[in-house]
This record gives C-alpha cells, structure tokens and sequence, in this order.
C-alpha cells in the first residue's frame, strides 16, 4: 500500500452520525472529523423506525465533504454501525417496508411468540448469542408475520451497516462481526443456522453471504462517485458492529483483561478465541459474539448510558439545563454503597420515554424511595451500572476460567470519570483506558490491515495503536 494515503470511516450511533478523514502514512496515521450529524429514531404509526433515507443524504454529504478535504483522493471508505437491525430489499436493490429500531415493541411480542416455536434453550445452543429481544431474529420473525407482502417482494435481508455499504456498492453481504447479533447464525459452522431458519420459516435464498471483516466489497458505484466526487475508491467491509471496531482498537494485551465498551449500551465482555456454549453461559446469557482476527467477544449487554440519555432529556425539557459532563463532575465522591436499582431488566428501560418514572420504579422494587434531583440520580445510575459491570465480569470469570486482573473502558465513558471509578470499586479490577473513540480508530484499523494485508488481531491492534484522534 503507498504511503500517505486518506481513509474514510463513517460510524453511525444512535444519536449522531460522523464521518472521519485518517491519514496514513504506512507507519502512523491522525484521524480527524470533517462532517457529524444528529441522528434519531422517530415514532411512524406505532413504531419506532429510522428515517433512512435522511441518513444515506447525510452520508453522501460527508463523503463530498471527505472528497474535498482530500482533492478526491481516497484509499478506502468503511462503514459501522449499532448492530441486531436490519433491512429489506427488493429485485432492484430498493428497500422495502420500514428500517424498524431495535427499541420497536414487536420485537418483545415476537420473541415471545418465538419460543414456542423454538425453546429458547435450543436457541441459544445453536447460535451461543445472548437472548434479547433485540436480535433480528425476533424483528424479521415479527416483520413476515405483519408484513408478509414485504416479505414476499424481498430478494435479501441485510443488517443495517450492510445495507448501507450495498447502496455504495451494489454487493450485498453480511459481515461475520455483526451478522451473529441476528441470533441466525450457527456458531460451529460459522454460517446461517439452517435449523433456525426453517423453524421460523426464513428462506435461506434471501440470506446473503457471510463475509470476514476486512473484506473488500469493490469500488464506489459510479453515480455515487460522481455526486460526491470520489472516484476509484475501494468500499470496505470493516468490522460493521460497532463495538467490534471498537474492541479491535484496543492497544492491550487481551491475556487478562475485561472490557466496557461504555455508552448508549455497555458491552461488557472478554476477548476469547473460541466460543464457550454452556449450560452456565445460558443462564448467565452471555453472548458471543464475532471479533476481528478470528476473535470472539465473549460478553453481555448492559443497558449503559442510554439511562442518563434519556433522564437528562426529561431534565432539559423542564428546568435549567444540565450536562452529562456535569452530572458525573458532581458524582466524582459518589459511594459504591447507596440506592441502587437492577438494571438487568432490559425490557424495562429498552423503550425511549418516562426513563424517571421507570428508574423510580425499579427504585421502588428494590426499596429505596424515588429520587428526582438530577446529580442524586445519576450517582445512583453510575452505582447500578458498576455494580452489574461486576456481576457479568463475575460470570465470565466462571464459565471461561480466565484470569481477569484489569479492565479496559474504552468510548465515550472513558471520559466518565465517576462511573469508571465506581466500576473500579466494584469489580476490584485495575482501570486502564482505551480510546475515547476507539469505534472509529477500529474502523480505520480494519480498513488499513484489509489494504495491507494484515488481518490479524495482532497486526489489527498494531495498527490501531499508531492511530491518534485529533479532539
């Protein structure tokens, strides 16, 4: 690969979009952001769904802007984003029917529709991921029940990063690093569960093929090269989930070290480098879930900052604003000890909307009174959090029997002071700290080890530590 080479990395959250410029120079590179834009679910008869359409405009004005930073000049475009979702397309390569949201309700009435159909065990044995009703599975099961004319006029199903690496493309696959948050593939075989699929009805015809990260899908469609003023650019599938980018930007060494992938979500997990399905595995519901380099992320969702997203929206809208950065400067000296609710009940707080009322209940549950001050609240979300942070670091301990003597936080609650420190307490565990932006230093990574041929998780974890972000 020449030196001095521009790459573009375009990583989509739940609330904003960003697209940023890496360059590198075949020995360290500088990623900077050129373009960010907000991003949110909206509510469209009953549901909550993407406006897709707004997103793919915001990406193709981040890729002109990319075009006229770099005179045009680009290596590699790559693409990630929150994983579990998905989206129908027809004959034609348009999409069909809604992009549903993970936080839509039919996915909780679909997944329990689903074990009666499937038990849930078996489930979990084929596929080793945790049971959420967050999973495609559950979302495409729900989808060919209300929808099935959607369904029918589908030639393809593809998560959500996919779709959009197809609109700049045309080549539709489904990367290994998000295609098993599906719940739909088989993790011995490391293709689609043909059991599953045929139980719940799915045809394996509108599957599309399982591709490792790094894979190279082709060049910039023409008419897209055109708008936006790129041109012999190479379209990469990095690690589309998210949190595998993330993860493969950490710089330390996984022999025994935890992880947080700590924002809207918390991943907590361990790098591993085979799956483990067992009966302690089931009823503890952890996930494994694909990694670069062969890798697996053995971990479990947390429900994560999301909390503290929601409570400060219900804040803002009544009083004097209020940050998060302030709230956890104000929680710095915040006990382990104190008010604390279970977080473990994902349904309860999936949905946006009420999260104080739904915090207070759980409050409640757990006997302590409700608490509506913005800076006690938060402390007491930091303090659950911490204290699941150390139940699911707990249960991988038994059932990988490994060593874990330090804890890596890495995104944007590595800059969460309060929350890391009481995560420190509570899991007894030595901090140390990954990038701040460690999904889009993933991102870029994978690009780079995908262009050089490097693609282990060494040679990726390399390459990530001579990356640096320019705040």
């Amino acid at each position: 690969m020449p030196s001095s080479q521009n790459i573009v990395a375009i990583d989509l959250g739940n609330s904003s979009g960003r697209v940023v410029l890496g360059q590198w120079d075949g020995g360290r590179g500088v990623l900077r952001e050129i373009y960010r834009f907000a991003n949110e679910p909206k509510e469209a008869a009953g549901h909550v769904v993407w406006d897709i359409e707004r997103i793919w405009r915001e990406i193709l004005k981040g890729l002109g802007i990319a075009a006229a930073e770099s005179g045009g000049c680009v290596e590699s475009i790559g693409l990630d984003c929150w994983g579990a979702e998905y989206v129908l397309v027809d004959e034609a390569g348009e999409r069909v029917g809604p992009a549903y949201t993970l936080r839509d309700p039919r996915q909780v009435r679909a997944m329990e529709r689903a074990f009666s159909i499937l038990p849930r065990p078996r489930i979990y044995e084929i596929t080793g991921i945790q049971v959420l009703p967050i999973n495609a599975l559950y979302g495409l099961l729900a989808h060919r029940q209300e929808s099935p004319e959607e369904w029918a006029k589908a030639k393809v199903w593809l998560g959500t990063p996919e779709y959009f690496l197809f609109r700049m493309t045309g080549v539709a696959v489904a990367e290994y690093t998000n295609a098993p948050n599906s719940q739909l593939v088989d993790a011995a075989s490391k293709s689609w569960s043909r059991e599953i699929c045929e139980a719940f009805g799915f045809s394996l015809d509108k599957f599309p093929p399982l591709v490792p990260p790094g894979t190279i899908l082709g060049n910039l469609r023409a008419e897209i090269a055109r708008e936006t003023g790129l041109s012999n650019v190479k379209v990469i599938a990095p690690a589309c989930h998210d949190t595998a980018s993330a993860v493969a930007a950490i710089p330390h060494s996984h022999h025994d070290l935890a992880f947080v992938s700590s924002g809207t979500w918390s991943l907590v997990g361990t790098v591993l480098g085979d799956p483990v399905i067992s009966e302690q595995s089931y009823e503890f519901n952890i996930t494994n879930e694909g990694g670069v380099g062969n890798s697996i992320r053995f971990l479990r969702n947390v429900i994560g900052l999301w909390l503290l997203q929601e409570a400060l929206k219900e804040w803002n809208e009544r009083g004097p604003e209020v940050s998060a950065g302030e709230l956890a400067e104000q929680c710095m000296a915040a006990p382990l000890e104190g008010a604390w609710f279970d977080v473990s009940e994902d349904k309860v707080f999936l949905a946006p909307g009420n999260m104080l009322a739904r915090i207070n209940a759980q409050l409640r549950v757990q006997g302590f009174p409700e608490e509506n001050r913005p800076a006690a609240l938060a402390g007491i979300i930091f303090r659950s959090l911490a204290k699941r942070y150390a139940e699911v670091i707990r249960a991988i301990r038994i059932c990988t029997g490994k060593r874990i003597e330090r804890l890596c936080v890495m995104g944007g609650g590595v800059r969460n002071e309060a929350l890391n420190r009481l995560a420190g307490t509570a899991t007894g565990l030595e901090i140390v700290r990954g990038p701040s932006e460690a999904t889009l230093i993933g991102n870029v990574a994978v690009q780079i080890s995908a262009l050089e041929n490097a693609r282990s998780l060494p040679d990726i974890q390399g390459i990530a530590s001579r990356l640096t972000y320019a705040e």
